[in-house]
């Protein structure tokens, strides 16, 4: 493990792990609980550093043009950022965003990720967490030109395999089949 400053630097989290459950409210009274979202739906939660800068501002325009594509893919997308949600309110309103946008104030849900950096400010993390609420794709030090496109097209493949499974366990399922398991009277 690396250390930077006083801040931890090494990602917590990883692919096929429950991610650890955030609840807010975003600057339009919307309540948003990760664990509440598992099981209906997928979640893109996309960490940037800071409202209105170029990056984070090209990021956050990318997610909301696409978020319309997100929700036919039963995919909610989260931005969260140290921003109050004044912050947020105003970073919305000058872009006309169409995302939910999360404050971590303190920072103590990117601490207990390990996207925090040394300079306080997160890490441009994007981690993609499916219908089981487990994590299925984390992008790291991402570059906001294209990120949004790359992470539809995950979700997308991600999608198509849980159709695939629902439609074997219709399709297939054992009670159609008459299949029982061992030790089991039919």
């Amino acid at each position: 493990m690396s250390y930077t400053g006083k801040y931890q630097t090494m990602l917590k989290v990883k692919v096929n792990q429950k991610l650890a459950n955030f609840a807010g409210t975003t600057f339009d009274g919307q309540r948003f609980d990760l664990a509440q979202l598992a099981g209906s739906a997928n979640v893109v939660l996309y960490f940037y550093p800071k409202d209105d800068t170029p990056g984070c501002t090209v990021e956050g325009l990318d997610f909301s043009e696409r978020n319309k594509d997100f929700r036919k893919l039963n995919t909610w997308v989260l931005g969260m950022s140290r921003d109050n949600a004044d912050s947020h309110s105003r970073f919305c309103h000058k872009y006309n965003l169409h995302i939910p946008l999360l404050s971590d104030p303190e920072g103590e849900y990117g601490q207990k990720l390990g996207i925090l950096k040394d300079t306080g400010g997160f890490k441009r993390t994007t981690v993609l967490i499916g219908r089981d609420g487990k994590v299925k794709h984390i992008w790291e030090n991402v570059k906001a030109n294209g990120h949004a496109a790359e992470v539809l097209s995950q979700v997308k493949k991600l999608e198509h395999q849980a159709q695939k499974k629902l439609a074997l366990g219709r399709d297939l399922g054992s009670v159609r089949r008459g299949y029982t398991k061992p030790g089991q009277r039919a």
